[in-house]
């Protein structure tokens, strides 16, 4: 008895931090990593290198207020913050920001996901063709998802995890 109930608190106490850090790709933690900076100094950002547009049309980051979130279908994370990137997307639409997931999976893979998602993910996705990932996730260094960054004309203002403090961050940037 104290065997079973000893795996089933680990077996949850782990589910728990996999949820709460993020999904690692390449090894290193997935903690949530984040930067802030003034509208006028953040780095440049890089153009989205899209292999196929899975749902919604082709964006440019070189004006306006857009986020590049970086996701997979197999992190639970990242499947539990479509929900809010789909309120996001909704409430911040009319003025003008838009949401990219990009997702270095299988089209068929993501396909297969957003079409059962529905409107439930309810903003552009992508797969990246490879340059969009090194433009964003290496260059800050970030191993794990999901990851989110938002770009103000073509500069990235803030990067962090998609559940905290992204809608201040797309605030500021709207200023």
């Amino acid at each position: 008895m104290k065997t079973i109930l000893f795996f089933c608190i680990s077996s949850a106490l782990l589910t728990t931090s996999i949820f709460l850090t993020g999904c690692a790709a390449g090894g290193d933690s997935g903690t949530p990593q984040t930067q802030t900076s003034d509208n006028s100094s953040g780095e440049p950002a890089a153009a989205l290198a899209v292999a196929h547009w899975v749902k919604g049309e082709s964006v440019d980051v070189s004006s306006g207020v857009h986020v590049v979130e970086f996701w997979a279908t197999w992190c639970p994370p990242c499947r539990t913050s479509i929900p809010h990137l789909t309120e996001l997307q909704e409430k911040y639409a009319d003025r003008g920001v838009n949401i990219i997931g990009v997702s270095d999976e299988k089209l068929a893979t993501v396909e297969a996901f957003v079409k059962k998602m529905g409107d439930k993910m309810a903003y552009t996705v992508a797969i990246d063709a490879g340059a969009t990932s090194k433009g964003y996730m290496s260059k800050y260094g970030i191993n794990g998802i999901p990851h989110a960054f938002v770009v103000k004309d073509g500069e990235v203002v803030w990067h962090g995890h998609p559940m905290a403090k992204l809608e201040a961050a797309i605030e500021d940037a709207l200023k």
